[in-house]
Order: C-alpha cells, then sequence, then structure tokens
C-alpha cells in the first residue's frame, strides 16, 4: 500500500476518532480545573484558608491515581467503547454534584468521587490511540487531544468567571451555577460515544476490509517490534528507563498543576475583578494549545521525540522561575506565565512516543496507566505544597519558583533515563500525510 492509501485511511479514521475524544477531553478538564475559577467566591463561603482549598484540591488526586491502573484494566476488559461511555456520564454527574457541598469536609469527598469517575478517561484514551494510530500518526493526534484540554482553559475560565456573575439567580450562588452548568455537557456526550467508538480496527465497519486489514495488520506488526514485546506488565514497569521516565511525568505535572489550581489566585492578587482574572488565566492556555498542536506536528514531520519533550520543558522551567521573580509587574509576570504554559503543554502529546515506544501491545494499557497514575500525584502534591507556602511566606514568589525548578529537572531525568535507544528517530511523514485536512 503507498502513502496515498495510508493517508487516505488515517484521515478517515482521524475524522471519526478524534473529534468525540477530543472534546471529550476539553469537558474533562473543564470540570477537573473549574474550581480555580470558582475558588475566587467559593473560598470564601465555605471559609476555606489557601492550606484548605489546596487539600480539596488535591483529594480528586487521591483516587484518580488509586484508579487509573483498574479502570485500564476493567477497559481491556469491557472496551473502550463501553467502558469511556460510562466514565463520561458519571464524571458529569459527579462534577455537578460540586455544587451541593457546604464545607471542607464535603469539599474533599466530591473532589474524590469526581476522581474516581475522571480516573479511567486519560490513560483509557491514550491506549485507545496505540489501538488505532501507527506511531508516525500518534504524536499529532494526541497533539490534538491535548490540545482541547488546555483549550479548555482558554474557554472555561471566562466562561466559568461569567457563571460566578450569576450570583443568586434563582437562589443559587454562582460558583454553584460553575459546576451545575459545566457537569451537563460530559453526560450528553456519553450517549454518543457507544455509537461512534469501536475497539479496534478490525470491528469499524466504516474503513472498507482493505483499509481494516492493512491498518490492522500495522499496528500488530509494529507492537511486535516493540523492546517490551512478550514481557509481563511488572518487568516493563520496573525497567530503569520506565521509571525515570515515570518520575520525570510526575515533576512535569507538578509544574502544570503547581499553576494550573493557583493561577487564578495569582493574578486576583495583581489586582484584578474576578471578571478579568477570567480572561486574563485563558491566555497561558491559549498559548499552551497553540504549542501542542505545533510541537507535535513538528515532531511526527521530523520524526524526532526526544528533544521536541526536553526543549518544551526547559522553556517552561526557566519561564515559571521569570514568572515569581516579576511578579511586582503584571504585565511581565503574565507574559511569563504565557512562556511557561506555551513550554508545558507543548512537551505532553510527544512524551506518550517515548514509553509507548518501549512497552509491547499486552503491557501498553498497564504501563499507561501506571505512568500516569504515578504522575499524578503531584495533582495532590503541588497544590498542597503551593498553599502550604504561600501561606508560610506571604507571597507565592518561593511556590512558583519551587515549581519551575521541579519541572527543569524533569528534563535532566528524560535525558537520562536512556530511552533515546529505543526511540529512534522515525521516517517523517510526507507532505501528502497532513491528516484533518
Amino acid at each position: 500500500m503507498g502513502p496515498d492509501f495510508e493517508a487516505a485511511v488515517m484521515r478517515k479514521v482521524a475524522w471519526r476518532l478524534i473529534p468525540l475524544l477530543s472534546f471529550g477531553y476539553l469537558i474533562n478538564a473543564l470540570d477537573r480545573f473549574n474550581i480555580s475559577i470558582a475558588a475566587l467566591t467559593m473560598n470564601k463561603a465555605l471559609g476555606l484558608s489557601a492550606t484548605a482549598y489546596g487539600l480539596g484540591a488535591g483529594a480528586f488526586f487521591w483516587s484518580y491515581v488509586l484508579f487509573q491502573f483498574p479502570a485500564n484494566m476493567i477497559l481491556t476488559k469491557l472496551g473502550a467503547r463501553t467502558w469511556i461511555a460510562i466514565i463520561m456520564a458519571v464524571w458529569g454527574l459527579c462534577s455537578a454534584g460540586t455544587a451541593l457541598v457546604t464545607g471542607e469536609t464535603s469539599f474533599v469527598i466530591a473532589r474524590f468521587l469526581l476522581g474516581v469517575a475522571e480516573a479511567g478517561f486519560f490513560p483509557g484514551v491514550a491506549y485507545f490511540m496505540t489501538c488505532w494510530f501507527p506511531s508516525r500518526h500518534r504524536g499529532r493526534m494526541m497533539g490534538i487531544f491535548y490540545a482541547c484540554g488546555a483549550f479548555a482553559s482558554v474557554v472555561g475560565a471566562p466562561l466559568s468567571a461569567n457563571l460566578l456573575e450569576l450570583d443568586g439567580w434563582l437562589g443559587v450562588a454562582g460558583w454553584q451555577w460553575v459546576f451545575l452548568v459545566e457537569g451537563v455537557p460530559a453526560v450528553i456526550l456519553a450517549c454518543f460515544a457507544r455509537s461512534v467508538l469501536r475497539n479496534h480496527p478490525a470491528e469499524a465497519p466504516w474503513l472498507a476490509p482493505d483499509e481494516r486489514e492493512w491498518l490492522q495488520r500495522t499496528l500488530e506488526t509494529e507492537a511486535g517490534e516493540k523492546a517490551a514485546h512478550g514481557k509481563g506488565l511488572l518487568r516493563s514497569i520496573l525497567n530503569p528507563q520506565i521509571i525515570l521516565l515515570t518520575i520525570a511525568y510526575l515533576f512535569v505535572a507538578y509544574g502544570v498543576y503547581a499553576i494550573v489550581f493557583f493561577l487564578p489566585l495569582i493574578v486576583k492578587g495583581l489586582g484584578m475583578s474576578n471578571l478579568d482574572v477570567g480572561y486574563v488565566t485563558a491566555l497561558p492556555n491559549l498559548f499552551g494549545t497553540i504549542g501542542m498542536i505545533l510541537v507535535s506536528r513538528s515532531s511526527d514531520r521530523s520524526g524526532e521525540r526526544i528533544w521536541h519533550v526536553v526543549v518544551p520543558i526547559v522553556i517552561a522551567g526557566v519561564a515559571m522561575v521569570l514568572a515569581a521573580l516579576s511578579l511586582g509587574n503584571a504585565y511581565l509576570a503574565i507574559a511569563s506565565f504565557c512562556l511557561a504554559g506555551f513550554g508545558i503543554a507543548s512537551c505532553l502529546p510527544v512524551f506518550w512516543n517515548l514509553p509507548t515506544a518501549y512497552l509491547g501491545a499486552a503491557t501498553a494499557a498497564g504501563g499507561i496507566a501506571f505512568i500516569n497514575s504515578v504522575g499524578n500525584i503531584s495533582g495532590y502534591v503541588a497544590p498542597q505544597l503551593m498553599g502550604l507556602l504561600r501561606d508560610r511566606t506571604g507571597t507565592y514568589e518561593v511556590p512558583i519558583v519551587v515549581a519551575g525548578v521541579v519541572t527543569l529537572a524533569a528534563a535532566v531525568l528524560i535525558l537520562a533515563s536512556g530511552i533515546r535507544k529505543h526511540v529512534p528517530r522515525g521516517a517523517p511523514l510526507p507532505a501528502h500525510g497532513t491528516l484533518l485536512h
């Protein structure tokens, strides 16, 4: 089969699967991080300190970490078609239910339940991508998927800020409207998931027989050539290279969550109104969305992976330190956060090409879940430590510098892991191999 045939098949697959998965991730991220805007009035209404808010924000990740591995094991039994639909419906209900919290305890419980519901979505989709997209196409598809998650804050921050303005309408507080309105789309989307998704190419009625056969054969051949093919899950994830990549992802995630949960509060401290905060905090995420598309596209076109991960991480770490040192100048601080958003978001889609270049087909689901669950421990640690350092020092300078240094350490670990020998420079995509055009 020639390159024109490959491009046509992958374009058909991309248009069928990526819009639903990507919009799902947009809603997923929106329902996970909308508390950062709701906190502008919720914290005062519920009497939450910065430390208590960090505890509640981090509670999501207790369950998110604990349930990712079992969630992906369930996915391999039920299939992505059914399991992803269930996940969408349940997390939508849990997100909307956060409007009912009355204090610190109920806030922590609500976030814990949302973590249980969302745990299987991202690792499930990351595994699902390996079942449909050969590695040379996967970076760009993950880029689009990730970009929609980042775009959630571009649209979500202004949306949430405007929902705060509904304070008192129908006797409901503005922060409660944030959770009620933004939880519904996930439930609606779940209704479409089972009719759109299929578990493997061999099950796709919308592909011609020769297209199904070529894609299934290509994916099976690629899986058989991986270093961990034939190895058990435990042996695969205990490999030193995978361990170092997992720690690196943990450090990258620390940088992500440290900024995501506290950026609205940091910007508020620069003297802006709640509505202005919603629009200003969308800017770093807009830059991140652009970065995800550009860097993942560049990586697929060139076939290079390592430096497309390391360089953006370095940019993000340096930009965070600059942001911390410029909090006295609102324009310079926001510009630095935009650069940090561009860098840290850009590395994420390409990162998953590193462990999946090593993991075999039998261990990919569990391996992805392991790396993502360990990495998301930072979702608990980062807001907790950020809140603690903020309360202890009285400013956000030290917490942000710590986030920048931790992020820079991730780049060092990736280079030290030796994963490069399993990620040879791939063949670049031909110009006519562009998808989604």
